[in-house]
């Protein structure tokens, strides 16, 4: 259904700042977390470093990324603009450190602290800010493409940067990610998003409050959605960590997995697109507990049933579907229920509870793997996390749909 009258107009107004938004989350810091494991053998061979001493120095992103909340701030007091730019010409500035000066185990691990400290300032906490200020009618669908760049990108980038890394090696790999990132990313990205629509707002105003105000903390709906986070994050990160041994586990060969790691992506595109979509279009409670929910019944046909190798694949594909639709939900959810004025740094407490997520689950999907022998139970404990994630968010105050068209 083509867009009309109010939601038309704001994309005759807002298209470029979709499209550099695409260009920030395909040729950005997104990108850089989609194929950084292309990097880790190498650096492993000359640190002389075991996987698990790299997974630590990797993990420390994580701890990184918690500076989430104070750039939320500087994004609302700040702007768009200014944070971005600086986030990404230092995220240039450290991967040619790392292509050109790094030779230890500890030199990449204070890298990769730094990558998630600044990484957030030049990710999807940071462009949703201006996708949420120029779009109302059209901001789920608007966050939905915006999200796809990465996944678009990753298709033809993963595979010459992987057969660059194979001829010249991993340096030259961080090398080329500076290059992608100062010469296509910081471009597009400043020429085509502006902070707020020049003509005024295309929807009703949201500046309700001012940049200071922390009554958030005191709200329900801001801890439903910081626990709805926790509860999405865990299985999906998990799942996303244990792909190939989870389909080794129904009794499917390795050379199969490639299918699984695929649907997971493609479920992960389907998901952004089409739950963007219908939050434009639908009561948003309901589509966000019908997008968090029901791919549950991945993990469920992943516990308890022998599927076959296109079982299998169809149960992935479903939890990427609700991994997709989370970009989308939450950024929607949070412009819609505090504004723009402290949007940034409401959002920037919920991506931090995100990463939380992501680590516990990459560590207790692989602990139980251990302590069982198999996925069984962590694949339970993430059907029903993804149902309670649904119900929680789904208990979120939002302004009808119906009211704005």
């Amino acid at each position: 259904m083509l867009p009309t009258g109010p939601a038309l107009l704001e994309w005759k107004r807002g298209w470029p700042v979709v499209a550099g938004a695409m260009a920030c989350s395909g040729f950005g810091i997104p990108l850089f977390y989609y194929v950084v494991s292309l990097f880790l053998e190498g650096m492993q061979a000359e640190f002389k470093a075991s996987p698990g001493e790299m997974s630590n120095a990797q993990a420390l992103i994580v701890v990184g990324a918690l500076m989430a909340p104070l750039m939320g701030g500087w994004l609302d007091r700040f702007g768009f603009r200014r944070v971005f730019g600086l986030s990404a010409l230092l995220l240039c500035a450290v991967f040619l450190v790392l292509g050109l000066w790094i030779n230890s185990l500890t030199g990449f691990a204070v890298m990769a602290l730094i990558i998630g400290a600044i990484g957030v300032g030049c990710g999807p906490l940071a462009y949703t800010r201006p996708l949420a200020a120029w779009f109302w009618h059209s901001r789920g669908l608007a966050l939905g493409l915006a999200a796809i760049g990465v996944a678009v990108t990753t298709t033809f980038i993963a595979p010459l940067l992987a057969r660059l890394i194979a001829a010249e090696g991993w340096r030259a790999g961080f090398l080329a990610l500076a290059a992608i990132t100062f010469v296509l990313c910081i471009p597009a990205t400043l020429v085509l998003m502006k902070d707020t629509p020049t003509e005024g707002p295309a929807g009703p105003s949201e500046q309700e409050a001012t940049v200071a105000d922390r009554s958030h903390f005191r709200d329900r709906d801001f801890w439903l959605m910081i626990f709805a986070m926790l509860a999405m994050a865990i299985p999906g990160a998990g799942m996303v960590s244990q792909i190939a041994p989870i389909v080794k586990g129904e009794g499917i060969d390795m050379t199969s997995a490639a299918y699984g790691i695929t649907a997971y992506a493609v479920g992960q595109v389907a998901g952004r697109i089409i739950t963007g979509w219908f939050l434009d279009h639908a009561n948003p409670r309901i589509v966000a507990f019908l997008f968090t929910a029901v791919p549950a019944i991945g993990f469920v046909g992943l516990a308890a049933f022998d599927l076959t190798v296109w079982g299998t694949v169809f149960a992935i594909a479903m939890v990427g579907v609700q991994q997709g639709a989370e970009i989308d939900l939450f950024a929607w959810f949070t412009a819609r229920r505090y504004g723009f004025a402290r949007y940034s740094g409401v959002y920037g407490w919920i991506i931090a509870a995100a990463w939380i997520g992501n680590a516990a689950g990459i560590l207790t999907f692989g602990w139980l793997r251990d302590l069982n022998g198999n996925y069984v139970l962590a694949e339970w404990i993430g059907a029903a996390l993804l149902l309670s994630g649904g119900v929680l968010i789904a208990a979120v105050r939002v302004k009808k749909v119906a009211a704005e068209v």
